[in-house]
């Protein structure tokens, strides 16, 4: 017994250091708090509540005989800072995503700070003895429960997607505390695996070296046996090995590259140096590489012009047992009904990885791509393109049958295929009244009404089109027979040029993982 407490504690040690230094550090960012957290913007109730929350988070770790025990005020760290993201998440909703004051994102990082700093404590059970927190002091830890350091994960991970842990020095913070709780949780789960606490302080593992198994059989991506059929082109787009930056320049805007002016393109070899086109081939490393315990936002549906269509928040391991392997499994790994009926109604649905800064959300991923030299031109000025302060990176992973409806981007785009294929077909901006997108009303037959209202549709889906582009309705959109289009099979490796305002529709025909540029 003395042997396990012992090895127990030396390995609760530099937890104590790292929640003694991290609370330094959320005290001290406390000191200035957010610019917006005022009583004007928040309501003085919530105000107050939050400096009482970083008032107990301070008074953890003070030897005082007159305070509550350790595991007291940790608890009720937990309890108050749960009430705050809740409320805080309640002020996000009340919005459109891109209208939400600067000041609730900010009361949320927060928030959620302070509940991950309590939960990540309260994974080393013990029993206080007076004598306070940290080295030193009096709480005797007995077992590491990594539980509740999942759920610390989580709560970052809703900061980020949620919120972009907005605040000063916030970001930074929350990726600390992500790196170290991950590595705990690893270290503690081989400990429980070993049967005893490790006798020696384990070196800071990678994720790829220690997370548990998420794929039972060999899985190369793209190429499974279960595919699409491959579509037959009438009207391919034309490739072109590895164009000079003048080149492709002078084809954005207007000079032509073997011919060709201002129309899609697509690049060959452009990303072959790329470590992510074999790493991400294997679902094991790429889910290792992520995170299996990393909170990820995916689309529940085929496309999100379905009424049906929803979005939830998952971890990577239950997005890829249940969306990519479609694997029938019993639990939940967030909460859910312990019957397992949602992880076996889940693999009847499509769910998709779509639109979503992976990268800046899980920076280790970046290590795996490089933004392509091409995404610097400068594109001529046209009406209605506002070129981005710097390059947007969005991930799409998800499998066979994920489908973006036709639609238009705000900016110049280059789609990389990393994994598997897509079906793609584009329409210039000339064909825009043939396509009948959503809200327009002088089109023919009005196609606006009736679909898409009633819920924002008409204004929300300005930018897609209702018609079904593989099987249409000719008779509720005759014009779209006459719309000339082109299209490809986009291969693992290619780079995609999709010209500012050009449509275009996207369907995977294998299990994919593309990264979108927009410049």
């Amino acid at each position: 017994m003395t042997l396990v407490k012992t090895c127990v504690h030396y390995h609760f040690l530099p937890f104590c250091l790292h929640f003694d230094r991290w609370k330094a550090n959320v005290m001290h960012l406390f000191i200035q708090p957010a610019v917006g957290i005022t009583p004007r913007n928040c309501g003085q109730g919530p105000v107050k509540a939050l400096e009482e929350a970083r008032a107990l988070l301070a008074s953890i770790g003070s030897p005082s005989p007159t305070t509550p025990s350790t595991n007291d005020r940790v608890h009720a760290l937990i309890y108050q800072a749960d009430a705050l993201v809740d409320y805080g998440r309640e002020m996000l909703h009340a919005y459109p995503y891109r209208e939400v004051p600067s000041y609730w994102r900010e009361f949320y990082t927060d928030a959620g700070i302070l509940k991950a700093l309590a939960l990540g404590f309260s994974a080393f059970r013990g029993r206080d003895e007076g004598g306070g927190v940290g080295v030193g002091g009096g709480l005797e830890v007995v077992a590491v429960d990594v539980e509740p350091l999942k759920v610390a994960i989580a709560v970052c991970d809703n900061v980020l997607v949620m919120a972009g842990a907005s605040g000063e020095r916030r970001r930074d913070l929350v990726f600390e505390m992500l790196d170290y709780l991950e590595t705990e949780i690893e270290n503690g789960q081989d400990q429980k695996e070993d049967g005893a606490a490790p006798m020696v302080k384990r070196q800071k593992l990678s994720a790829a070296a220690t997370a548990p198994t998420v794929v039972k059989e060999k899985v190369k991506l793209g190429e499974e046996p279960d595919q699409e059929p491959i579509p037959e082109i009438h009207f391919p787009i034309l490739r072109i090995h590895l164009p000079t930056m003048d080149e492709f320049q002078q084809h954005v805007n207007g000079g032509g590259v073997e011919g060709a002016s201002g129309v899609p393109i697509i690049i060959t070899g452009g990303i072959d140096h790329w470590p992510a086109r074999e790493r991400w081939t294997d679902l094991e490393t790429l889910c290792r590489t992520a995170g299996p315990d990393r909170l990820v936002p995916i689309e529940i549906g085929s496309q999100y012009t379905d009424e049906q269509w929803t979005q939830k928040l998952v971890t990577m391991r239950e997005f890829i047992q249940a969306y990519i392997l479609r694997e029938k499994h019993s639990g939940t790994d967030d909460g859910g009904n312990d019957d397992g009926t949602n992880a076996k109604a889940a693999t009847a649905e499509i769910g998709y990885l779509a639109q979503h800064d992976l990268f800046a959300q899980i920076p280790r991923l970046r290590r795996d791509i490089d933004i392509p030299d091409y995404c610097m031109i400068g594109p001529n000025d046209q009406e209605g393109y506002d070129p981005p302060d710097d390059v947007v990176l969005n991930a799409w992973f998800g499998p066979r049958g994920t489908v973006s409806p036709m639609h238009t981007d705000p900016y110049h785009n280059l789609l990389a295929q990393v994994v598997g294929r897509k079906y793609i077909r584009l329409y210039a901006p000339k064909e825009t009244s043939k396509l009948y997108c959503y809200g327009n009303e002088s089109q023919d037959d009005k196609e606006g009404e009736g679909e898409g209202e009633g819920d924002g549709g008409s204004s929300m889906l300005g930018n897609t089109s209702q018609v079904n582009v593989e099987e249409p309705d000719l008779e509720r959109h005759p014009r779209f027979a006459e719309a000339e289009y082109l299209e490809t099979i986009l291969a693992p490796g290619e780079l995609l040029y999709i010209p500012f305002q050009w449509w275009h529709y996207i369907r995977s025909l294998s299990t994919s993982f593309s990264v979108s540029f927009w410049f």
